[in-house]
């Protein structure tokens, strides 16, 4: 644990004393009061479809290679406590398959508490934080 305060230590001090200026990739664009703060552009991508539909559980139960093409481009929302919305697209998906997947987290169909949601209905996700520093997301899909 130590090894890894001091990595996140180094590398917070070197985003402090970069040359390179801080980029905030949200942009706000409507600053009117009382207006909905979320954000609606980002640098990185466009939001094309402001009234989008909201997935359903059933464009979730296919199976993971076609679900991992299919929701490429997808926009997630998060609505926080205070009304504000988190907005970021999906840009990069990866399909394992299940308990023959050695690189699986359900390898082997052993379900464990930090798993469980791949055992769960399709489009049960969860987040976890892989080398003490990065956050992903798996998404279940249609099957066992």
């Amino acid at each position: 644990m130590p090894r890894k305060r001091k990595l996140l230590a180094q590398l917070s001090a070197l985003q402090n004393t970069s040359s390179i200026p801080q980029i905030n990739a949200v942009e706000q664009l409507n600053t009117t009061p009382g207006a909905d703060p979320s954000p609606k552009s980002s640098k990185y991508f466009v939001i094309e479809k402001k009234n989008s539909p909201q997935l359903q559980e059933d464009f979730f139960n296919q199976p993971c290679v076609s679900l991992a093409k299919s929701f490429l481009g997808q926009i997630l929302v998060r609505k926080l406590p205070d009304g504000r919305e988190l907005w970021g697209r999906i840009v990069e998906t990866e399909a394992y398959l299940g308990g023959e997947d050695e690189a699986s987290h359900s390898k082997g169909g052993k379900q464990t508490q930090r798993n469980a949601a791949m055992f769960m209905k399709p489009g049960t996700l969860y987040v976890y934080q892989i080398y003490g520093i990065y956050f992903c997301m798996n998404v279940s899909s249609q099957g066992k």
